[in-house]
């Protein structure tokens, strides 16, 4: 019944309960789904009424399908509930930073990037002098310094590498669409996807789109800034997407821009994470197929 009752609005009070009686299979399923849904779970009044060993749980997962950003601003916001529920209206940023506790080493703000970090951290004293000093060393240089305490490594998608080489022609966008589709023999959850930036510093208007049949189950619109180099960049879905196995979905993605890199390779099928099997689609009208074009990554959790 528990497990079947779980929502986003529902699933921090059935964690907090069920810890205490040892349900370890119905506690993984929580953090699965907290995972998965973390930006709508932690934006819920529960969220905020939890344990601080359950906030600790949470952001220490490996796997949570939102920004490093997000869960920051989630913990001091919980912080801040926590203190007003003790009288406390408008608490110092030490006051913050002692109810987080070491649950605050569990954000990762080594995996920011510089401007990012900055933005969130310049004009506060939740991390100390010392600690700014020792993420900013590690996001220039990647150099881990004996005092640096927080966690350095990025939260574990599974990235399925589907094309290995950037060629060195271009591919040109003239808001035709990129797709292509793919079939797993395992249920997983869809969190992103890698697209080939512009051959120099560049913005591209996207959309990301995910189908099975003529069904639209996940639209998301953003922008993709490059800086020239062939590394595909992470295009985040607004929410991840279930994805059943041994069923047809394709991805899709319009790009508006510059020419990109395109990528190549020989096969189309690859056993991680299951076995998965890429194939064409009428959804390309781009040039996009097996062996070449756009999309060279997809960043999936197990379910």
């Amino acid at each position: 019944m528990l497990e079947k009752s779980i929502s986003p609005d529902t699933v921090c009070t059935i964690l907090q309960q069920i810890t205490l009686f040892g349900e370890d299979n119905l506690k993984e399923k929580c953090l699965m789904f907290i995972s998965v849904n973390a930006e709508d779970v932690f934006n819920t009044d529960a969220f905020m009424s939890i344990s601080h060993d359950i906030l600790k749980t949470v952001v220490s997962s490996k796997t949570l399908a939102t920004t490093e950003k997000h869960v920051f601003e989630s913990c001091v916001r919980w912080a801040k509930h926590q203190l007003l529920e003790l009288g406390n209206e408008d608490p110092s940023d030490e006051e913050v930073r002692e109810k987080l506790g070491d649950a605050l080493y569990e954000i990762r703000f080594p995996t920011m990037t510089a401007e990012e970090f900055a933005g969130l951290t310049a004009h506060s004293k939740i991390l100390t002098g010392d600690e700014k000093h020792d993420v900013y060393v590690y996001i220039v240089t990647e150099e881990r310094l004996g005092s640096l305490k927080f966690v350095s490594s990025s939260r574990c998608d599974s990235v399925i590498k589907r094309l290995g080489t950037a060629n060195t022609g271009g591919w040109n966008y003239s808001g035709k669409c990129d797709a292509i589709s793919f079939e797993t023999t395992v249920a997983l959850w869809l969190t992103g996807v890698g697209l080939y930036g512009g051959m120099q510093a560049s913005t591209h208007h996207v959309i990301v789109r995910v189908l099975k049949g003529e069904e639209l189950l996940s639209e998301t619109t953003t922008t993709m800034t490059s800086d020239g180099t062939k590394s595909p960049i992470r295009i985040r879905l607004g929410k991840p997407v279930l994805i059943s196995a041994n069923s047809k979905h394709v991805v899709s993605a319009s790009i508006r821009g510059s020419e990109t890199w395109l990528g190549v390779k020989d096969v189309s099928d690859f056993e991680q994470c299951g076995k998965i099997v890429f194939g064409n689609t009428e959804h390309s009208t781009n040039g996009t197929d097996v062996g070449r074009g756009q999309i060279p990554e997809l960043y999936v959790m197990l379910q």
